[in-house]
């Protein structure tokens, strides 16, 4: 594994926070297309509607792989990961705002829908940040 540092401002952080965001999504991605039931009788969903359902589970599992394995190509070719890493988290915020539609409309239990939103959120905010961070810098030394 890399360890390049990239310079963000005053700042460094390692590359590998771009590596590890991208295989922990496509990590989740395959256990999503692997057992679709999982995630909505977490949230609480009834039986009937998890069964209905797991095609949608396994969609947005392809979307995880899409995204993290993406990421994962572009670094590991030595590309910009700063707008896969965008595209990644604006996955989670989009997320995050079904969940809490989900969760208003009493579609989903209450403390896992709140779990899923913050992760998705703070997916979201880690996903930003290091794009950030991974953008190419305009500034002159």
């Amino acid at each position: 594994m890399r360890t390049t540092i990239v310079r963000s401002g005053a700042r460094t952080r390692p590359a590998s926070r771009t590596t590890a965001l991208s295989a922990v999504r496509t990590a989740v991605g395959g256990a999503m297309i692997a057992a679709p039931r999982q995630l909505p009788r977490t949230l609480g969903v009834d039986a009937a509607t998890v069964t209905r359902t797991t095609w949608l589970v396994r969609m947005v599992g392809v979307r995880e792989v899409a995204l993290g394995a993406g990421t994962l190509l572009a670094a590991r070719r030595g590309e910009a990961t700063a707008t896969w890493v965008l595209a990644q988290a604006f996955s989670d915020a989009g997320d995050a705002v079904v969940m809490g539609v989900a969760l208003r409309s009493r579609r989903v239990a209450s403390l896992p829908a709140l779990a899923v939103i913050g992760f998705a959120l703070g997916g979201a905010a880690v996903g930003v940040r290091t794009a950030l961070g991974d953008a190419p810098s305009t500034a002159r030394d």
